[in-house]
């Protein structure tokens, strides 16, 4: 019988293929998507960079912001990861296959909200003409899904790395992952685990602070604000 989190997973693995395949296809109606991930993840930076400078959440910053919210390495990880899925589902957990599902889904749904929001930039990129693009697109329910799923999966990882024999068990399977062709997908579980596990208990200040942060600007833009992302970098981002 298959296991309802390995199911999950295959899902959203094939939908992030399917995101990439699309905007890869039709690339000239997106002109402007490079310029948006560039200046989202400057904006990223900048908005979290109190958190980074403190160690314990250093690695959950990088995990976090670049390689589930910046959309690093997609296309190369999904395909190992549609490779290694039936092992996977052999040897993990239910609710850590879950888990890795929740992660491929926040990425395609951050790059195809990107994608649908660069279409309506008209202007010179800065908070104002990312507040005004995001009113145009009216995407409001999107975005408060991709909010509550940032703070779940947070939460979800940090149940799983309480259990110490899941990140003894991702640590065995490295070597055998790399020597397999696996290497990214082993990096990114490494990444994932790693970061919760340094945050411990921190990790609920952690999610809650993204989650706070994204709500309050998505709030502020709703408003009509010109700036609504002045709190955290004044006139930012620098790109």
């Amino acid at each position: 019988m298959s296991k309802p989190g390995a199911e999950h997973l295959a899902l959203h693995t094939r939908e992030s293929q399917s995101l990439l395949d699309r905007l890869e296809k039709h690339a000239d109606e997106y002109p402007r998507l490079a310029e948006l991930q560039h200046w989202q993840r400057a904006r990223l930076q900048e908005t979290y960079a109190d958190l980074k400078r403190q160690s314990r959440f250093e690695l959950a910053c990088v995990f976090f912001l670049e390689e589930l919210y910046g959309g690093r390495d997609m296309r190369a990880r999904d395909a190992q990861l549609d490779r290694a899925r039936p092992v996977m589902s052999r040897m993990l957990p239910d609710h850590l296959l879950h888990a890795v599902g929740e992660a491929m889904r926040l990425q395609w749904m951050s790059m195809e909200l990107d994608a649908r929001l660069s279409q309506k930039l008209e202007g010179e990129l800065d908070q104002a003409e990312y507040a005004r693009a995001y009113r145009r697109l009216e995407l409001w329910d999107a975005r408060e899904e991709q909010i509550r799923l940032i703070g779940d999966l947070g939460h979800l990882l940090q149940r799983t790395v309480a259990r110490p024999l899941i990140r003894r068990l991702v640590r065995w399977m490295h070597a055998p992952a790399v020597a397999a062709g696996f290497g990214k997908l082993q990096e990114f579980l490494d990444e994932g685990l790693e970061a919760f596990g340094v945050m411990g208990a921190d990790a609920e200040y952690f999610v809650g602070t993204i989650v706070d942060r994204e709500t309050r600007a998505l709030e502020r833009i709703r408003e009509g604000s010109k700036q609504p992302f002045a709190e955290w970098i004044g006139g930012g981002p620098e790109v």
